[in-house]
């Protein structure tokens, strides 16, 4: 008999991406389902959009409550709930039609405590995978582990996108912070030790949308109070007294205390900018005293950006802390960044830096012309804090073989602005012939890329608004396709016939 999930979606105040969540919900092709809606004390029309649902789907249930908080709302869920397994969705996100059917499969045939999947990010623009996620290769197989085979899965501290058993969830009461930021943070960590096995799904579970106004300056600096950095500090610091008490293996204390790092590091070091002057003296004390409590072996596995930003903060170096974090921020009231050539350098009070590495262009395509073979393409370039035009290469990558294609028919034209720094936006433009791609070690498909001189190339991108109208060319001989990938880039796709095939099956077999 198929096992009953539950799936618990706590609300507050999310009516124009409700409905989208709901839908998904209903759409799952996994059944029997339990499905709790906790409205969380919404005052927009949450409810009204809930009840439409309530009569149509008998697997829905709803619960109203005062405003408590996401910790507690999760923790009524569970114990609300019936199922064998539970979901966690939160109200503004959504899940893939097959997301429960994939990770009930998993969990039941590892036998596993939870089972985990892919993540995307998303937005009206594109889907990718979390930063952290991309960096530590989570999610990239199908597998069975227990944590001290792959302590790097300490690094996704995210509860809903698990399938959990709820027997495991209830046998170490395992519940959600409540009353605080980062709720899941101590109830991830204990569950990936306690697991016996873990099952991983390589395909998206959890469409994670970025709010349009999460980078606005008001959410960003709500997110920067002395009270929400020392709720993270609060929840890491609670992770490392359990591992230190369970004796855990060093392995995974020592990706703890990189996570941790990281954290701090990225989401509240980098920003520092943006705290409030009037807690700045607070935040100092809190973060200097965190920062130097980690091993000199954590310490060295962090990459260059983040350890310049852990020096300066835990030596006192808070002038020079201020200029990188209004660099990373974009919050500079003057030129604080020299270009000479293609080389970038920030002159601090201590000491000038080369920040070369951490300027990342962002190009992407907007509009093309077709004609016979030729794409012309035209796009937008931002290369950050350019004060003069920089250098770099437009190439395509092959998929299979990773064989170079350098683009050299490329126009640039600044984009006047007001910016301090005037070559930071230009306008370009790309011509392509397909007979660039022609016979390139019998590749069958490219991706294109920009290198700034000196830096890390970058991926270029393809507007959403030209989905359905990138084109193929069609000859006797080979069919060439642009198009837009399921991130947002653009790739090149080579169709070739019968010769070619067999081309390639007879240079598999020399290799």
């Amino acid at each position: 008999m198929t096992k009953l999930v539950s799936i618990i979606i706590p609300v507050y105040n999310s009516a124009p991406f409700l409905k989208e969540c709901l839908d998904s919900v209903a759409a799952q092709t996994y059944r029997p389902l339990e499905v709790i809606i906790i409205n969380d004390g919404s005052t927009d029309n949450s409810e009204e959009i809930i009840r439409t649902y309530l009569d149509t789907y008998s697997f829905f249930s709803y619960v109203s409550q005062e405003n408590h908080g996401l910790g507690y709302t999760r923790n009524k869920g569970i114990n609300l709930s019936r199922g064998e397994s539970i979901f966690f969705l939160d109200s503004d996100d959504i899940i893939p039609e097959h997301a429960i059917e994939m990770l009930t499969r998993a969990k039941e045939k590892c036998g596993a405590d939870f089972a985990a999947g892919k993540v995307l990010r998303f937005t009206n623009e594109r889907n990718y995978i979390p930063v952290r996620h991309h960096e530590f290769g989570l999610y990239e197989k199908d597998t069975c582990i227990a944590l001290s085979s792959e302590p790097r899965l300490v690094q996704d501290s995210i509860a809903c996108n698990k399938l959990w058993s709820a027997s495991f969830l209830k046998e170490h009461s395992l519940y959600f912070e409540e009353g605080k930021y980062y709720e899941d943070m101590h109830l991830t960590l204990k569950a990936a030790v306690l697991a016996r096995k873990i099952a991983i799904v390589k395909e998206p579970v959890y469409l994670w949308r970025v709010r349009e106004e999460a980078n606005s300056p008001s959410i960003t600096q709500q997110r920067m109070k002395l009270r929400n950095t020392l709720d993270r500090i609060t929840a890491l610091n609670l992770n490392k007294e359990w591992l230190t008490k369970t004796g855990i293996n060093q392995k995974i204390a020592t990706e703890h205390d990189l996570k941790a790092l990281l954290d701090v590091l990225r989401l509240h070091v980098e920003k520092y900018a943006l705290v409030d002057k009037t807690d700045r003296e607070d935040w100092q004390k809190a973060i200097c005293s965190f920062l130097s409590d980690f091993s000199a072996a954590a310490i060295a596995l962090l990459p260059h950006k983040e350890k310049t930003l852990y020096d300066l903060a835990v030596s006192g170096q808070l002038s020079d802390l201020l200029l990188f974090s209004q660099l990373y921020t974009g919050t500079e009231t003057m030129p604080i960044v020299h270009q000479s050539e293609n080389r970038f350098y920030l002159k601090g009070a201590e000491a000038t830096y080369d920040i070369t590495a951490d300027i990342k262009p962002h190009a992407s395509v907007v509009d093309f012309e077709e004609q016979e073979g030729k794409w012309s393409l035209r796009g937008k370039l931002k290369v950050p804090k350019a004060s003069q035009s920089p250098s770099g290469r437009f190439y395509a990558t092959g998929k299979k073989f990773k064989k170079e294609v350098t683009l050299s028919s490329v126009t640039f034209e600044p984009i006047p602005n007001k910016s301090f720094y005037p070559f930071e936006k230009q306008t370009f433009t790309l011509l392509l012939h397909s007979d660039e791609f022609k016979d390139k070690q019998l590749e069958n498909g490219y991706d294109f890329y920009f290198c700034l001189d000196g830096g890390k190339p970058v991926r270029i991108k393809a507007s959403k608004s030209l989905e359905l109208r990138l084109v193929s060319y069609q000859t006797s001989k080979r069919k060439v396709s642009l198009y837009r990938t399921e991130y947002g880039n653009l790739s090149l796709q080579v169709h070739k016939g019968f010769f070619y095939n067999l081309l390639r099956k007879i240079y598999r077999l020399i290799k």
